[in-house]
This record gives structure tokens, sequence and C-alpha cells, in this order.
């Protein structure tokens, strides 16, 4: 019986080892890094939108449309997740406003759809000029939902 859990924890060992080498060679997840390691491009244009912002964290990503670096900073009184392109080009702003910031279609849009939804957390999300905003739910059948500035539900985890 001992064998047969050994070779059973082994296995499942095995199964796990693959599995995060194969999440690490494909790029998968962020990986966490000291502002002073994101590319010079990428702090100059972060420097020179968001003066005065107080970096709290950075990280990078690989994926396939390449690297991307995050900088998460408070910025004029508010959390900020900016992503850039490793040459300095800005790639998305997810800004944390309050819930009854967003316009007055999507609340009554996300009251619609999910009724019984608390918001632990909204975004305005700013990614290629394209404005939309995002709810982390709490109390709803999904957990995560972004609507259009005019209410549309755009995606639904």
């Amino acid at each position: 019986m001992r064998t047969i859990i050994r070779a059973a924890i082994k296995l499942a060992a095995a199964a796990a080892a693959t599995a995060l080498a194969a999440a690490a060679a494909s790029g998968q997840g962020e990986k966490p890094l000291a502002y002073k390691e994101v590319p010079a491009a990428v702090r100059a244009a972060f420097e020179k939108q968001f003066p005065g912002a107080k970096v709290r964290g950075a990280s990078s990503e690989t994926g396939e449309r390449g690297t991307v670096y995050e900088v998460e900073c408070d910025w004029r009184g508010r959390p900020h997740d900016i992503t850039f392109r490793a040459d300095g080009a800005l790639v998305a702003v997810e800004e944390t406003i309050p819930p009854g910031e967003a316009p007055a279609a999507v609340m009554a849009a996300l009251r619609k759809e999910f009724p019984k939804a608390l918001v632990v957390r909204a975004e305005k999300i700013t990614e290629g000029g394209v404005v939309s905003y995002e709810f982390q739910l709490k109390g709803a059948a999904k957990r995560e939902a972004k609507f259009s500035p005019d209410g549309k539900l755009i995606s639904a985890e």
C-alpha cells in the first residue's frame, strides 16, 4: 500500500512540475520587478505622463503580443495600474474609482444584470482610446463584469 501511495505522490509531483514548466515556458503570469528593472523607455514615459505618481510596484508579463510592463501607482489620490510596451508606448490605464463615478447607464445595466451583486472594486479602463468600466463582484453568479460607457455588457466571468 505504501508503494502505491509513494508512486501516486511522485506522479502528482511530476504532473505539477510539468504544469509549472509549461506555464513558465508559455509566458503566463506576471513577474514582479523592482521599478528600476523596468526598461528606461517605460520609466521615462510613465514619469512624463503621470507626474508626481507614487510607484507601489511593477511587473512584466509576456504573452502573444510580446512583453508588457505594468506600473502600479497612486496618482491624483487614486490607485492606478498602467501598462506599457517595452518602447514606452502606453497600452492601458486602469484607474480604481468609486462605483458611483461610472456613468448612470453603466450603473443601471449593472443593477439589471446582477441585482444581488455587491461591488467590491470598480475600475475605469482606457485601452487604445476606448473606455470601459470593470467591476469585481461578490454575491453574484459572475465574479467580474465589464461594460461599455453606454451600459452594454462586454464580458462577465
